[in-house]
């Protein structure tokens, strides 16, 4: 079952995660969650072992990836606080969590094995990746390949033989009972045979009493989700392109905010007024963490201090600063929300936890400034994020596969897009703007100094916040960029494909191998070994 198309707030807003890192916090979070319940008694034990040359290796301690897992294990999803205090959780309980290098190749960059042992003396061996922007999937389970993102009800009918006529008995019945489920798969070994139900509802106890009936049944599993819409295998979206959105706009005389509604209503389900009010919630959580950031009272532990209410303060008063317009406030915010999420602040990922800054600074900075209303505000978020939509296409955001381009960057070609909506302009300028705003980054790596979202991450989202304005304020006074927005995307992760591996989230390349990132690391490790596990 493909998970696609993307849903905005899975994919462009959202989750919303304990910071700092989308891969590396909220997936192995999710991770987490997802693996525990695949025991039916306490957890006892667990050992996390990370790929060798992965992108985990480098930085689990500092973007907390070691939080994450840990606290998933517990029950606890990412937008939880109990992430933050998951070992002394862990440790009162007295589960068991170790992590090590494990002894297999990276396949996918952020490739991990759990082993879990249960008080009831049961062991569970799952493979997953995070697979960026805080989607997640499970890859095998005690040998059997499977493919689980988090987005149905998971039900796991482990069989004790593969003879056809058995299974064919299994499937028969199990499509029976669920009509409308969201896939069917089975794997095999040995002699043994795995059967892999999705369902939008989780399973009623006759159901499985009934399944139980069938005979052979070694076991059930149920796994439930995780993520904030479910699968909807039978929606069709009224467009997946820069250009059928455009064509629908001019048909329809929509405006930009409108059609987001429009996708989103046909791909999770929810009504209008659902999509509105929780993009609302979402705006909400994006200033509160401008407001606790601003304070300066937040520990960021890691190789620089909280600055943003300090710049804040001299933009306000206007020295020592160059006036910017409304920059003055978009651009403190931005670095607000980037050092909330290090300090393991509740932010929401925009597409990315590396970006979480962008839009939130754009959009509504920008919106504080012109003293927009909050619904004026919920439709540039809107307008914003469908354009995310468009560009996103097959692909994921994630720093590990394509580099920064697709995570500042990206975010900054959806706010350009917003910025236009403010302003007035019309759904082609948004989708120009956003390809003006991919042109000026394409190529951006991704090399976060210490394996930490501090250095180079939260200036790349000032900067990033600064390239939406001028990108909507050009495009809305003449400029073409020439590219379309599909071609302008569909470049950016080509782009981003070229970049050798040391560039894309590994902490081998750029600015990390300088003396001073080296030293920083070092000094680093030695932080993260007096608060870690």
């Amino acid at each position: 079952m493909n998970r696609w198309c993307p849903s905005i707030f899975n994919d462009i807003i959202g989750p919303v995660m304990i910071g700092p890192s989308s891969s590396h916090t909220c997936g192995p979070a999710r991770i987490g969650f997802l693996a525990r319940q695949l025991l039916h008694h306490n957890l006892k034990k667990a050992t996390i072992e990370f790929a060798k040359d992965g992108a985990y290796i480098n930085m689990y301690r500092g973007q907390r990836a070691n939080f994450g897992f840990a606290a998933g294990l517990l029950g606890h999803r990412p937008e939880s606080y109990s992430l933050r205090n998951a070992f002394a959780e862990a440790k009162e309980k007295n589960i068991e969590i170790t992590f090590k290098k494990g002894d297999f190749e990276a396949t996918v960059p952020n490739l991990a094995r759990l082993i879990l042992e249960s008080d009831g003396g049961e062991k569970v061996i799952v493979y997953s990746d995070s697979t960026g922007g805080g989607t997640v999937k499970l890859l095998n389970i005690d040998g059997f390949d499977v493919s689980i993102v988090g987005d149905c009800y998971e039900i796991l009918i482990f069989i004790n033989n593969n003879e056809e006529d058995l299974l064919a008995t299994v499937v028969n019945k199990l499509n029976e009972f669920f009509p409308d489920n969201e896939g069917l798969t089975t794997s095999f070994l040995g002699n043994k045979a795995l059967i892999n139900i999705k369902l939008r509802s989780n399973v009623t106890p006759s159901h499985i009493s009934a399944i139980k009936q069938i005979g052979n049944i070694e076991d059930i599993k149920i796994i439930e989700p995780v993520l904030t819409v479910l699968s909807n295998k039978n929606c069709k979206v009224p467009f997946k392109s820069g250009e059928e959105l455009l064509a629908k706009s001019i048909k329809e005389s929509k405006e930009l905010w409108e059609l987001a509604i429009d996708y989103e209503c046909a791909r999770s389900g929810w009504t209008r007024d659902q999509v509105f009010s929780h993009m609302k919630q979402m705006v909400d959580i994006m200033e509160s963490a401008v407001r606790e950031a601003m304070t300066g009272n937040i520990d960021m532990c890691g190789i620089i201090e909280p600055t943003a209410g300090k710049i804040n303060k001299a933009a306000q008063k206007g020295s020592p600063w160059i006036d910017m317009g409304v920059l003055n406030t978009a651009v403190p915010w931005s670095i607000a929300t980037m050092e909330y999420s290090s300090a393991m602040g509740r932010v929401i990922c925009a597409p990315t936890g590396g970006a979480a800054g962008v839009i939130p600074g754009a959009i509504l900075g920008v919106a504080e400034a012109l003293g927009l209303s909050i619904d004026e505000k919920v439709k540039g978020m809107l307008a914003s994020a469908v354009v995310g939509i468009c560009m996103a296409k097959d692909y994921n955001y994630s720093a590990e596969l394509y580099g920064c381009q697709v995570e500042p960057g990206a975010a900054s070609a959806m706010a350009a897009a917003g910025l236009c909506y403010f302003m007035g302009g019309t759904v082609k300028q948004s989708l120009d703007a956003a390809s003006c705003a991919i042109q000026n980054i394409l190529g951006t790596i991704c090399d976060p100094v210490a394996g930490l979202v501090q250095i180079p991450c939260i200036n790349r989202n000032a900067m990033s916040t600064a390239n939406a304005v001028v990108s909507a304020n050009i495009v809305i006074n003449g400029f073409d960029p020439c590219i379309p927005l599909d071609e302008a995307a569909e470049t950016m992760f080509r782009v981003g494909k070229q970049l050798p591996s040391e560039l894309r989230c590994t902490c081998n390349g750029g600015l990390c191998i300088t003396p001073t990132g080296i030293r920083l690391a070092k000094e680093q490790e030695e932080r993260n070994n007096k608060i870690c596990e």
